[in-house]
């Protein structure tokens, strides 16, 4: 397989998790949890992680 391919698949998974990291935030701050900053936290470094992966895959 090409570099480029997992380099596409590495940005994609980083991205879903990123995505599914922001909708459990939300789904917490709904239910007014005290642990939801964590994982707001979380999400916010997930999607920097796939802005970086997107970087390197683009070039």
């Amino acid at each position: 397989m090409d570099k480029k391919n997992f380099d596409r698949l590495e940005f994609i998974t980083s991205l879903v998790t990123a995505i599914l990291l922001f909708v459990l935030t939300f789904l917490q701050f709904k239910k007014q949890r005290t642990f939801a900053w964590l994982i707001l936290l979380a999400a916010i470094m997930m999607a920097a992680n796939a802005y970086t992966k997107y970087k390197k895959y683009k070039d």
